[in-house]
């Protein structure tokens, strides 16, 4: 076996050797990141890693309960008041931020452009889903208090 490894090896190209100790390194840098990230998660209290196939969506256990426009009418008005941000750095638009709680609720907003343009288009009330919030945290304070 060793005598064939050795023929092996005489018949290999250098550049060959150069790739093989570069692929194990990289191997040996990623096993030490999982390690730490296992490590990290275990560590929190309730927390737990999930491994998934690339493209694999997890299925959220969030549930929107309000309707599309109430959902764009919150990420309007939080994007107006500058709490959301891309982490990249680049323009956000209100689709970018949709798209990511479609993703967090598990839902697909059909005709998101029109949808978007009603409620951007309102005349007499233009927050109802907001002022509705304003009014529920208020109560629940109140009852917290009282």
């Amino acid at each position: 076996m060793r005598q064939t490894s050795d023929v092996l090896k005489e018949k290999r190209h250098v550049l060959y050797d150069v790739f093989i100790d570069k692929v194990l390194s990289l191997l040996d840098a990623e096993i030490e990141m999982l390690k730490e990230c296992l490590r990290h998660y275990t560590d929190d209290a309730g927390m737990g890693m999930e491994i998934r196939p690339q493209g694999c969506k997890r299925k959220s256990a969030l549930r929107w309960n309000g309707t599309d426009s109430d959902l764009i009418e919150l990420v309007a008005a939080l994007m107006a008041a500058g709490s959301v941000d891309c982490a990249e750095g680049k323009k956000l638009t209100i689709v970018d931020v949709i798209r990511v709680f479609e993703d967090a609720f598990n839902i697909k907003i059909n005709a998101l452009y029109t949808k978007r343009g009603k409620v951007f288009d309102r005349c007499t009330d233009s927050t109802p889903f907001i002022d509705s919030l304003r009014k529920s945290y208020i109560r629940m304070l109140d009852e917290r208090l009282a």
